[in-house]
């Protein structure tokens, strides 16, 4: 998954809830929630651990290979660092990554990610002003707030039974 941050202007006005270029009429809104997507730190220390041990392998393979042939023993050497430092640069990028709010919406369809946010007292007085625009089509408000956009697989269940998509 990745994200990037941007600036996101959200606000209620006349019945309307615009958040970004994203119309959501508050009398077709059914059901909002608040969800917390937190990287998986612990998850990430293990992936590293287990390709580290691999790469290390690698290096001690492309250290005996240099007696017999230098040339090819470098390339295996070199390969194995680039991919120590890919592996760095992704527990890195999983540490550092910020837990993030998301506000959702469910209109009549599948609910939606309307707004995204590490601000999570920020997230919460939005969701309150959207949840008090709903019972009172006078209410109005105006954020400008920075969010992030979440790129990834986006994955639907339908059936009891359905494990979804599995990546790794």
């Amino acid at each position: 998954m990745s994200y990037s941050r941007g600036i996101t202007e959200v606000q209620v006005s006349r019945g309307i809830l615009w958040v970004g270029a994203e119309t959501y009429p508050l009398r077709n809104i059914a059901r909002t929630s608040m969800k917390v997507v937190t990287p998986n730190r612990r998850g990430a220390k293990i992936q590293f651990a287990k390709r580290l041990v691999r790469e290390l392998i690698l290096m001690s393979i492309a250290f005996g290979i240099m007696q017999a042939s230098t040339l090819f023993g470098t390339v295996i050497l070199l390969l194995a660092l680039g991919l120590i430092a890919r592996s760095i640069h992704e527990l890195y990028r999983t540490l550092t990554a910020p837990t993030l709010h998301v506000l959702e919406l469910t209109t009549s369809g599948t609910p939606q990610t309307a707004l995204v946010s590490d601000d999570k007292k920020e997230m919460d007085n939005v969701f309150q002003q959207v949840m008090a625009a709903m019972d009172n089509p006078e209410v109005q408000f105006h954020y400008q707030m920075q969010t992030y956009n979440i790129n990834g697989d986006s994955i639907y269940q339908v059936g009891d039974k359905n494990v979804g998509k599995v990546t790794t």
